[in-house]
């Protein structure tokens, strides 16, 4: 017996030396960055290292500023347009996923190849898409004699063609999460509501959305904090514009800091943010603890 609580002990020890290097650096460059960047939100600090104290005036000024609060509202309106049709269409893919066609392996395979492209590559893919006058979507619109749009150039089109770009990539992530969630839900169930006279959407409203509903909950709170936390698409393809149509906080905090210089004015920006999303995530447990 003690031999083998000597080797779970040993196993532990050699376990916890592996683990001290990450440990480590997530504690240096996460956890104790993040402590510096609280502090730095009560100060005026500037790129050139003057520190004064300033108190909340950060934060004052965070909800003054015009063009914060419209970052505000465009970060919303992604949110507000992104989630839901984020959910609605990765869950549809994965129900036609989930079918049992010749060669389905494969197509699941392609599928998810979005998931793997790095962001910025996915972002300059869509750049060249988008086009004005090069690009294929304007090329087609013009074959067929329409005028080509500016997606990105104008500000009723820039922000839905990048909600586009990334539902192309995101839901391609959910639907393997939902697909997976689908071939646990027991087929017993379905085959004894089909036995029982159930049409193929009754059995999809009694029997797999009550199944799926922990990972529906999952998917909603990943996707809205990924929503919340845009930043990517806005800077490479937009930087915010046209007419800060595309500016989202994240956007705002990043200019702030490294653009403008006012680092403790960016801090209080991202911790703003960083509440409004755990506000966001305990509102969605409590909503699912309550429909339980």
């Amino acid at each position: 017996m003690s031999v083998r609580v000597g080797k779970r002990w040993s196993e532990a020890g050699w376990g916890g030396l592996f683990l001290l290097p990450g440990v480590t650096i997530i504690y240096a460059f996460v956890l104790l960055a993040g402590v510096l960047a609280f502090v730095l939100s009560f100060t005026h600090c500037s790129r050139y290292g003057t520190i004064t104290w300033a108190g909340l005036y950060n934060y004052r000024k965070l909800l003054s500023d015009p063009l914060a609060l419209r970052s505000f509202a465009n970060t919303l309106h992604y949110v507000v347009v992104f989630v839901p049709l984020n959910l609605v269409l990765a869950l549809g893919i994965s129900l036609l996923l989930n079918r049992r066609w010749p060669g389905m392996r494969l197509i699941r395979s392609i599928y998810f190849v979005p998931v793997v492209i790095s962001g910025v590559v996915v972002v300059s893919i869509f750049r060249f898409i988008y086009d004005r006058d090069y690009g294929p979507i304007n090329a087609v619109l013009t074959t067929i004699g329409f005028e080509p749009v500016p997606w990105l150039w104008d500000a009723g089109w820039a922000m839905g063609s990048i909600i586009a770009m990334d539902l192309w990539k995101a839901s391609a992530f959910f639907s393997i999460i939902f697909l997976a969630a689908l071939q646990d839900v027991p087929r017993e169930l379905h085959e004894a509501a089909e036995v029982d006279g159930a049409g193929a959407w009754v059995r999809f409203l009694h029997v797999t959305l009550p199944s799926l509903r922990p990972v529906i909950t999952a998917v909603l709170i990943l996707s809205s904090i990924g929503a919340f936390r845009v930043f990517i698409p806005m800077f490479v393809l937009t930087e915010g514009g046209p007419a800060y149509s595309t500016r989202t906080i994240a956007l705002h905090a990043y200019l702030a800091g490294f653009r403008d210089g006012e680092l403790g004015y960016s801090s209080a920006t991202s911790f703003t943010l960083l509440a409004i999303i755990l506000t966001a995530t305990l509102v969605m447990h409590w909503i699912r603890g309550r429909s339980e």
